[in-house]
């Protein structure tokens, strides 16, 4: 029933809405939380109206053109690279997400967690442990885990596949001819080239025909569209049961190798054929008893755990604000606002040897501020004589000099 209504859903009649005052200043609400106080949203704010109206009017005639883009390299999880917009351009993005993603959010299927409302990757952790503790009293040898990596997702993205996608359902011309300046950007290079990655890809080799700004809030909800191809085929066509998705991290749970590596295979081809896209090396089948891990943790069907990677870098976190907080480099409030996501991400996991190693990792960094502070102290010579005047008496060294007492120079 689902499918059915999928194929009914079209979109008409939308800029005019998306266009409207109304909408632009909703669109700065979302657009502002928790950045209302930087410099360029202070600045577009002192002329709130004005500067929304100069954007509505920009849209309603069409010349409206999202960038240039500030480049940024984020290292965590891992590098990659990260486009930001200026800050009007963040609202015009804003008002055409808050107008397509209610709608094709009811087109996906229960089980894709990434960037939606209520969903997330503690749901996605807990989803897939209650999936394995089913298939663990289930009778037979033992279930495997499918798990499916996509090589370099977002800078794969095939444009004419996307906008074909989007076309099926975007029948209002105006709006799809923003979108289509929106992905087919002239502003930068988003895509590389098959089986490439960013180190070794010289910038005259990007591509503007793929790719996705990362960071982008119309890039979360074109990968989603995007890969909800592969959602669709995966339930519907190959009839999986245990199908898991957050972004392009993708579980699937079977009661055989045999089986798994048909639908690997079928999955293979279908996201080559259909999505210009390929699997990368971390592709993988092995048995459920082992662990699966999915969205930085290792799950099993009694607990989950941190993967080694997130807890070595948990701990260069810790060590580090541990030592500006111990030089007095960090303020109390900003140290605990740091460990608060911290400590978020543990209460999800089985942790106690963690918490405790940490708690050491916090306690050594502040003896060895200490330590230093001692140091540095025992370097002070408090008695010293700062004039450079010394007469080899009592007062040497102190300090103390009296050349101009009659007293002392009658002595």
């Amino acid at each position: 029933m689902k499918h059915c209504q999928q194929e009914m859903t079209v979109i008409q009649n939308a800029w005019p809405v998306v266009c409207n005052f109304g909408w632009l200043i909703e669109a700065d609400r979302n657009a502002r939380k928790g950045k209302r106080y930087r410099a360029e949203v202070l600045n577009f704010t002192a002329r709130l109206e004005d500067n929304l109206f100069t954007i509505q009017q920009g849209m309603m005639n069409g010349s409206y053109v999202l960038g240039p883009y500030r480049k940024l390299w984020v290292y965590v999880p891992k590098k990659r690279l990260v486009m930001a917009l200026d800050y009007p351009d963040r609202i015009v993005q804003w008002s055409l997400y808050l107008y397509l993603n209610p709608i094709y959010d009811r087109l996906f299927i229960e089980d894709s967690y990434a960037c939606r409302k209520d969903k997330g990757s503690h749901k996605a952790a807990k989803r897939l442990q209650y999936w394995m503790c089913q298939v663990q009293r289930k009778p037979g040898p033992g279930w495997y885990c499918l798990k499916l990596d996509i090589s370099k997702y977002f800078y794969r993205v095939n444009h004419e596949k996307l906008l074909a996608i989007l076309e099926r359902r975007v029948k209002d011309p105006a709006m799809m001819a923003f979108i289509r300046g929106v992905v087919n950007s002239r502003a930068e290079p988003f895509g590389l080239p098959r089986w490439r990655t960013q180190q070794d890809t010289p910038p005259e080799e990007w591509l503007y025909e793929a790719g996705m700004p990362i960071g982008n809030l119309t890039s979360q909800l074109f990968a989603n569209i995007y890969l909800n191809e592969l959602d669709q085929y995966c339930k519907h066509r190959l009839k999986i049961h245990y199908y898991i998705r957050y972004m392009d991290d993708v579980i699937i749970l079977g009661q055989d190798k045999e089986t798994l590596h048909r639908w690997k295979a079928a999955v293979e081809t279908f996201l080559r054929e259909e999505l210009a896209l390929d699997l990368n090396s971390k592709t993988s089948i092995r048995p459920v008893r082992q662990g699966v891990e999915f969205v930085g943790v290792r799950i099993w069907p009694t607990h989950m755990k941190l993967r080694k990677s997130t807890v070595r870098r948990i701990k260069r976190e810790v060590r580090k604000i541990s030592a500006l907080y111990a030089a007095g480099d960090m303020t109390r409030q900003d140290f605990y606002r740091r460990i608060a996501s911290i400590r978020g991400l543990l209460k999800h996991t089985e942790s106690a040897s963690l918490r405790w190693r940490l708690n050491e990792i916090y306690r050594a960094e502040l003896e060895k501020a200490k330590q230093k502070q001692l140091r540095e102290e025992a370097q002070h010579e408090p008695f010293a004589d700062h004039s450079g005047a010394g007469n080899g008496d009592g007062n040497a060294g102190t300090g103390y000099q009296d050349h101009g007492n009659p007293a002392c120079r009658a002595g």
